[in-house]
C-alpha cells in the first residue's frame, strides 16, 4: 500500500509523467546536450590525469638529466624529454595541477568579489548602486594583460599571488550579471514579503535572492576558469607568470619555443592540453547555461 501511495505521488495529475524537481529537470536537459556531456567527459579525464597521474609517475618533474636531453618518445619516456632532460609526461601532469588550480581558485575568488558587489548594488540601488557600478566601470577600463605583465615582472608572483591578481581584475562581468538579477528579483512578491515581515537585508540577500541567482553565477564561473587558464598560460609563456622550475602548461610552452623544431612534442603537448581544457570548460559552460534556464527545453 505504501509503495502504491509513493508511486501515485510521483505522478503528475495530467499525463501520468513523473513530477521532476527543478534540479532533476536541469540535469535532464544537461544530459541531453551532447556537446556539454563531451566537455564534461574531457574535463573529468583531464582532472584524473593531473591528480591521479602523478601518483604513478616514476620521475621527479624538476629533476634534470643531462644524459637524456630531448630524447624522443620511448618506453622509458612515453612523450620524450625536454631541453633539461626532464620527463615531459610527468611535467605535463604536475603542470596541469598548477594551471587547473589557478583557473579554479581564480574563478572562486572573482565570483565571490563580483557576487558581493553586484548583490549590494542591485539590492540597495540608489547611491550605493551608482558608486559600485562606477567602480566596476573603472576596473573595466584597466588593460588587464599589460598590468599583469608589469606586476609579474616586478614581483615574480607565486601561484597564490597570481590567483589574487587575476581575480582582482576579473570580477566585473559577474558583478554586472548579479546586479541585473537582483534588480529583477528584489521586486518580486517573495522578496517584498520578506521585507514586510521584518527580515534583515543580509538574510534577504543571502537566503532569498542570491540562491535564485546561482544559475547565472555558476555559468559565469565555468567560463572564468577558462579565461584564467589562458591568462596564466599567456603570462607564463611571456616569462612573467609561474617561475621555473615549477611547471605549468604556459611556461612549458615558453621553454619549448627554442627546441620545438627538434622536439615538437615539447610544444604540441602542453598546447593541446590547454586547448582541450578551455574547449571543455566552454562546452560545459554553454551546457549549464541551457540546462539552468527552464525556458529552454530540448
Amino acid at each position: 500500500m505504501a509503495e502504491k501511495l509513493k508511486k501515485s505521488q510521483a505522478k503528475s495529475p495530467e499525463g501520468g509523467a513523473p513530477v521532476r524537481t527543478p534540479t532533476q529537470q536541469a540535469l535532464r536537459r544537461f544530459r541531453k546536450n551532447r556537446i556539454a556531456m563531451l566537455g564534461a567527459v574531457i574535463l573529468i579525464v583531464l582532472v584524473v590525469f593531473v591528480i591521479v597521474g602523478p601518483l604513478f609517475a616514476k620521475y621527479d618533474p624538476n629533476a634534470n638529466d643531462l644524459f637524456a636531453i630531448l630524447k624522443k618518445p620511448s618506453a622509458e619516456h612515453l612523450l620524450g624529454t625536454d631541453s633539461m632532460g626532464r620527463d615531459l609526461l610527468t611535467r605535463l601532469m604536475y603542470g596541469g595541477r598548477i594551471s587547473l588550480a589557478i583557473g579554479l581558485a581564480t574563478s572562486v575568488f572573482s565570483m565571490a568579489i563580483g557576487s558581493l558587489i553586484g548583490a549590494l548594488a542591485g539590492y540597495y540601488g540608489g547611491v550605493t548602486d551608482s558608486l559600485l557600478m562606477r567602480l566596476t566601470d573603472l576596473f573595466l577600463t584597466i588593460p588587464t594583460l599589460p598590468l599583469l605583465m608589469v606586476f609579474g615582472a616586478v614581483f615574480k608572483p607565486s601561484p597564490l599571488l597570481l590567483v589574487v591578481l587575476i581575480s582582482v581584475l576579473n570580477w566585473t562581468t559577474t558583478a554586472r550579471l548579479v546586479r541585473s538579477k537582483f534588480l529583477t528579483l528584489r521586486t518580486l512578491d517573495y522578496a517584498k514579503a520578506a521585507q514586510a515581515i521584518g527580515a534583515k537585508n543580509s538574510r534577504i540577500i543571502l537566503h532569498h535572492l542570491l540562491p535564485n541567482s546561482l544559475g547565472a553565477i555558476i555559468v559565469t564561473a565555468t567560463l572564468t576558469v577558462g579565461r584564467a587558464i589562458i591568462m596564466e598560460s599567456t603570462l607564463s609563456f611571456l616569462g612573467v607568470g609561474i617561475n621555473p622550475p615549477t611547471a605549468s602548461w604556459g611556461n612549458m610552452l615558453q621553454s619549448a619555443s627554442s627546441t620545438m623544431t627538434r622536439a615538437p612534442l615539447t610544444a604540441i603537448a602542453p598546447g593541446i592540453l590547454i586547448l582541450l581544457t578551455v574547449l571543455a570548460i566552454n562546452f560545459l559552460g554553454d551546457g549549464l547555461d541551457d540546462a539552468l534556464d527552464p525556458k529552454r527545453e530540448h
